[in-house]
Formats: structure tokens, sequence, C-alpha cells
């Protein structure tokens, strides 16, 4: 009489919803229907003021004669405030601890739904073979909605896939 075969396990795929101060990673539950939520993240300073965080207004810097360009105040197109190292930070963080999640094997997969500036941001802080686990990419903000909303979109994303 033949074994009976066992059922292949499916690979865990991490569905990673973040905005630029918070995430939370899900993964599709294998018997029932739903999803448990497995890691969260928060950085409450990304979501500070500049001023809270002790940055002060800047002083008035006038054009010179003939000038486009407030020197006294503009930078080189990047953003330097308090609030976006706050955030850069916490971007490059939760990348770090997506790839050591990888290399620890408690996924084989991530899917990233997140605004598109945050999650290029996430993608371009991680590794080579985190990238290469990347399987779906799509640009909302979902960590604000109630859990079955969510569970829906992710249904509705996963199918997608």
């Amino acid at each position: 009489m033949p074994q009976p075969q066992a059922k292949p396990i499916p690979p865990r795929c991490w569905y990673l919803l973040a905005n630029g101060s918070r995430a939370q990673a899900y993964v599709k539950r294998a018997e029932d229907s739903g999803y448990d939520q497995v890691r969260t993240w928060d950085a409450p300073e990304a979501r500070m003021k500049d001023s809270e965080l002790g940055e002060d207004k800047p002083g008035r810097a006038f054009a010179a004669g003939g000038s486009v360009r407030r020197s006294g105040i503009e930078l080189d197109g990047k953003d330097d405030s308090p609030k976006e190292h706050a955030k850069r930070d916490f971007l490059e963080s939760l990348a770090d601890d997506l790839a050591a999640a990888l290399a620890e094997k408690q996924m084989d997969s991530i899917a990233i739904i997140a605004p598109a500036p945050v999650a290029h941001a996430i993608v371009e802080n991680l590794p080579g073979p985190a990238r290469k686990a990347l399987s779906g990419e799509e640009h909302h903000d979902l960590t604000s909605l109630p859990h079955g909303e969510i569970f829906a979109r992710l249904d509705a994303f996963r199918h997608r896939m």
C-alpha cells in the first residue's frame, strides 16, 4: 500500500504593510482564512514635528540680486530635517530586520505594500539576496485600516500576484 504523500509546505510569504513610521508583517494562515501578524515596527519619532525633535525654524534668507537660490536655507535637494533622518533610520532598520528574518528562514519571500517612496526606500536598503526574495509590491498605505479590511486587501493582492 503506497504511503500517503505529505503536503508540501507552502512558502512563507510575509506581507509587509508600511508607511514612514509604522510597519506590520502578516503571514497567511495555512488552515483558516485570514492572516497572522508576525512582527510590528514603530518609530514614533518619525511622526513627531521637527520642532519637537529639536530643530529651530530657519532664519529668513533672501535670494541675492538676480539669483533664484536662497542659499541660507536650501540644501542639495535632500531634506535634512530631524524628522526625515528619523524616517530614513526607521526604513533602514526595517530593511535590516527583513534581511535578518530571511537569513534566519523565518520567511521565504516578502511582498511590500507601502506608499511608493517608502517601498522604494525599503527595497533600496535591502541587500541583494533579500531583494531577490521580493515577490510583489503595491503602493498603498494600509497600516491604519481595521484588520478585516487589511485581510480583504491582502487577499485581493495575493490573487493578483
